[in-house]
């Protein structure tokens, strides 16, 4: 399968293990042209089906946070981070949460003077939001993109990393902004080089090497494995002008905390990660999440 990204036939193998999901086994691939890690193959309608049931999204959180600039765990950045961001474009415009789970940013964005609508993948869900939200729409991602709304700004936050064909999404979504609107995504970026990523490169390879049938089973949700630079160049050749692109370095995938990690290896990746953590300060373009902002 040709790169999810650039499209070149260049394709090898990666470090990462094959997984058996749904009775398949998935493959990651690595292209030698913009070093993209891919999925192969990506996930059918029904595997998808399987992944993403209604209960994946935990229903709706309608909690406001005391404190924006607390780090919510699996997220990314903080939402007071978002917020600043909006600010500093003076953005006052409408926005779109796509992908946006139990709608957790959506209620607090409205809390601090935002207006936001979200969309998602699962109607069953949708419905879900709409009867218990009533000061924001809400959409399936299917009837977002057949309707004939446009927002000034389109928010991705742990989405892209799933998309199973990135190019085409991305491109539909930022069909749906205004003239001069915004598209902001968040997320990992877990290709780009990092101290932690040495020892799993370095972990995964001479395992693979030692035990050639090595197969793991892990639900393969991200589909794509990107690093700052073929990120970049899609967000550009998409048209968009960047506006603002920051790299970060969190203990994930490892345990946050000693407290967390159960075993001596364990422990041993919670030092390995928070010495990333600290080198990721010698150079910007080191980590392992991102924030972009780019405007249409």
């Amino acid at each position: 399968m040709n790169c999810l990204f650039c499209n070149s036939t260049r394709i090898n193998e990666s470090y990462l293990p094959s997984t058996i999901y749904n009775n398949k086994k998935f493959d990651y691939l690595r292209c030698s042209n913009c070093s993209l890690i891919y999925l192969n193959p990506v996930p059918s309608d029904e595997d998808l089906i399987k992944m993403y049931p209604p209960s994946y999204q935990n229903g709706v959180d309608r909690s406001i946070l005391n404190n924006p600039n607390q780090k919510l765990i699996g997220l990314r950045y903080s939402y007071a981070k978002h917020f600043d961001l909006l600010r500093s474009i003076n953005f006052k415009g409408k926005m779109l949460d796509f992908g946006c789970g139990n709608a957790h940013f959506i209620i607090n964005s409205n809390h601090h003077g935002f207006n936001c609508d979200g969309a998602e993948f699962n109607p069953r869900h949708v419905s879900v939001l709409n009867n218990e939200i009533s000061e924001s729409d809400f959409f399936s991602v299917d009837e977002f993109f057949q309707s004939e709304l446009k927002y000034d700004l389109i928010r991705l936050s742990n989405v892209f990393e799933h998309f199973t064909n990135p190019i085409n999404m991305l491109n539909q979504i930022k069909s749906k902004l205004k003239e001069g609107g915004y598209l902001l995504i968040e997320g990992p970026i877990e290709t780009n080089f990092n101290f932690a990523l040495v020892f799993r490169k370095i972990y995964f390879n001479l395992r693979k090497k030692l035990q050639p049938s090595w197969i793991v089973a892990h639900t393969p949700t991200h589909i794509i494995f990107t690093n700052h630079k073929n990120q970049l160049d899609v967000f550009n050749c998409l048209g968009l002008s960047t506006i603002h692109y920051e790299l970060a370095e969190a203990e994930w995938p490892f345990p946050q905390s000693f407290s967390k990690a159960e075993g001596l290896i364990s422990k041993l990746n919670v030092v390995i990660a928070r010495t990333s953590m600290i080198l990721k300060k010698l150079n910007k373009n080191w980590g392992n999440t991102f924030i972009y902002l780019g405007q249409n």
